[in-house]
């Protein structure tokens, strides 16, 4: 751990696994545990990840429908969702 706090210091090393597979982990007890990061098909997120995430405030989330038309989904004052497409004025 880090001297001056409660969280554990986390080092992105090389690793490979018991199927010769090449991630970045990492290890918060310096080896005891340790925790496949990144991988061949990139990030990998976990219970931990969502948890932080989901304390985050976004002020619109952007998505696309299945023709191609993005869209900006944000909440009226009143908690209504309200869909605006990208492109037009908010």
């Amino acid at each position: 751990m880090a001297e001056s706090s409660k969280t554990p210091v986390f080092i992105l090393r090389p690793y490979i696994d018991e199927n010769g597979l090449q991630w970045l982990s990492c290890s918060p007890d310096n080896g005891q545990t340790v925790y496949k990061e990144y991988g061949p098909e990139g990030k990998i997120y976990r219970q931990r990840d969502a948890e932080m995430i989901q304390q985050l405030t976004f002020e619109h989330i952007t998505m696309k429908s299945p023709d191609g038309t993005a869209f900006y989904l944000s909440v009226s004052n009143d908690g209504q969702p309200v869909f605006t497409k990208v492109g037009d004025s908010q």
